[in-house]
């Protein structure tokens, strides 16, 4: 009763604090349960979005790229195999950070959070964001942080979780994310909290086009967006 009350003061508030403190808690097992829970295909969700950054810069032979909401550094680490790309990482965990700069000590790590980005204006040819946006305190400023940071004509590539539209896909999702995996979490995680808000967290999330139509209030002339694995996830596609 006591994780269903905190749960659900998180989803309103999002207080940043809280976060950050969730996110410290799970980071020690972050990467293997995201391995496990995905089975594996968040690593493929990953590289789709780093292919299509790649196609998005084009020509560009140096790339500056800045990755949200980090993590431990792993979509910061596929955009650095882009040729030529200098990336950039900020992260308000620093429990995440730590990992990360040991995993990739050639990314240039931030702490930080996303509706106070520490970067000047039109720094970046494009922002990434993993599976966290989320999470965000508040997802307008955040989003308008995004475009302030991009160049003319630069892009914002943004994976969240997606809840399939499909009744039957729907049906055996929402089984999964919110009877299943908090389980098999709590396993090997000492923060079992943190796995009952994950599917609740990607409930409340504005899916499809009203992320979209955030997207564009935020500035964007244009966005996009691209269902992967049956709807279970979604790349957003922004362009300023």
């Amino acid at each position: 009763m006591a994780k269903k009350a905190e749960t659900k003061s998180l989803l309103r508030t999002k207080s940043r604090g809280s976060i950050r403190s969730m996110f410290d808690e799970v980071a020690p097992t972050y990467d293997f349960l995201n391995h496990l829970l995905s089975l594996g295909i968040d690593n493929y969700w990953r590289a789709k979005t780093a292919d299509k950054a790649k196609q998005l810069l084009g020509k560009n032979t140096s790339p500056k790229i800045l990755d949200v909401a980090t993590g431990t550094g792993d979509l910061a680490a596929s955009m650095a195999k882009i040729t030529g790309a200098k990336v950039t990482a900020l992260d308000l965990s620093p429990e995440m950070l730590i990992i990360a700069k040991k995993k990739y000590p050639h990314i240039t790590f931030h702490e930080g959070y996303a509706e106070k980005l520490p970067f000047g204006n039109a720094s970046y040819d494009l922002v990434s964001a993993g599976f966290g946006v989320r999470n965000f305190e508040n997802l307008d400023a955040g989003m308008r942080e995004f475009h302030r940071v991009l160049r003319p004509g630069g892009h914002a590539l943004i994976i969240e979780p997606m809840i399939p539209r499909n009744a039957v896909m729907k049906s055996l999702y929402l089984i999964y994310f919110k009877k299943v995996l908090p389980k098999i979490a709590a396993l090997f995680s000492k923060s079992s909290f943190a796995y009952d808000y994950l599917p609740n967290s990607v409930e409340q999330f504005p899916q499809t086009e009203a992320f979209i139509a955030i997207l564009k209030k935020s500035g964007f002339k244009s966005a996009e967006y691209f269902p992967m694995t049956f709807e279970t996830s979604i790349l957003y596609l922004a362009k300023k």
